[in-house]
């Protein structure tokens, strides 16, 4: 009897107000896929770009997408071909993040330059009394 690693589904989230309810879920990727991915990415050819969307298609568990009429687009890879390229790579980026365990950036920056309160506290060397020469009895 061996070991089955669970596969992980991803509850992917979005920022900003142009995905506001977009609810996808997603199988995670194996190491290969992952690379698979980086290097589709990098080359940037149709054929990459094909491969990533089939990809993305093929782990693709379920989403709230709907066309302009109101119906719902299928999680399948002409699916996928039927909406915008910006919009696919919005779910790439946040999937890929996901996978990586990219934590999602802070709300707001940290602007804080203000010195640790540690390091304006003056300090002095302090005299020890000297050793008691005395021998204990």
């Amino acid at each position: 009897m061996g070991y089955r690693p669970k596969q992980k589904i991803y509850t992917l989230e979005f920022e900003g107000e142009e995905y506001d309810g977009l609810e996808v879920r997603i199988r995670g990727l194996n190491t290969g896929q992952m690379l698979d991915l980086d290097t589709a990415r990098a080359d940037g050819s149709d054929e990459a770009i094909i491969a990533m969307l089939q990809l993305m298609a093929d782990r693709l568990v379920e989403w709230n997408v709907e066309d302009d009429e109101g119906q719902a687009v299928p999680v399948t890879f002409d699916g996928v071909r039927s909406l915008d390229l910006d919009f696919n790579w919005a779910i790439i980026d946040a999937w890929q993040n996901a996978v990586a365990g990219v934590a999602a950036p802070l709300d707001e920056p940290l602007t804080d330059t203000e010195p640790l309160p540690v390091a304006s506290i003056p300090t002095e060397t302090l005299l020890l009394p000297p050793e008691s020469t005395a021998v204990p009895a």
